[in-house]
């Protein structure tokens, strides 16, 4: 008996830190955004290519912050409360995997067009462009499918 009223003891804790981990977890996610559109200002309004790479190069860090910590959470959240698998998990699952996966290709394809010439840096840039407009494309999908605002 005496562990049943201990159990219901820890229920509003257990309610109180599942809201905690759920707002850290929106919190982080909110800010996945920002790398995607300070590159996309820079690709669209930086000219020199050099520059351009710096700042491309110096985002990329926070991108992958960003995304472990929101995946890392997701995955948290998950466990802790398995009824909230639904659509929009798939949808957060498909934007981190694009994310991720287009960040591999975008270093791949960086150290190739580095060394080739300035049609292959300029043909990187639109590659860019196409990846940060999905990734932003598929972030206001995922806030629209969990309906944040």
């Amino acid at each position: 008996m005496q562990e049943v009223s201990q159990s219901l003891a820890q229920t509003p804790m257990i309610i109180e830190s599942f809201r905690q981990l759920t707002f850290y977890h929106s919190f982080f996610s909110l800010f996945l955004i920002l790398p995607f559109v300070l590159n996309l200002w820079s690709l669209f309004f930086y000219k020199n290519l050099v520059q351009l790479n710096k700042r491309i190069w110096f985002m990329m860090p926070l991108i992958f912050f960003l995304l472990s910590v929101a995946v890392l959470s997701g995955l948290n959240i998950l466990v802790f409360n398995p009824q909230s698998f639904g659509i929009s998990t798939i949808m957060m699952i498909i934007l981190c995997l694009v994310v991720f996966g287009g960040e591999i290709y975008r270093i791949k394809f960086l150290k190739i067009a580095r060394r080739t010439s300035l049609e292959a840096m300029q043909r990187y840039v639109v590659f860019c462009k196409m990846l940060y407009t999905i990734d932003v494309i598929l972030y206001a999908l995922v806030i629209l499918s969990v309906g944040i605002f």
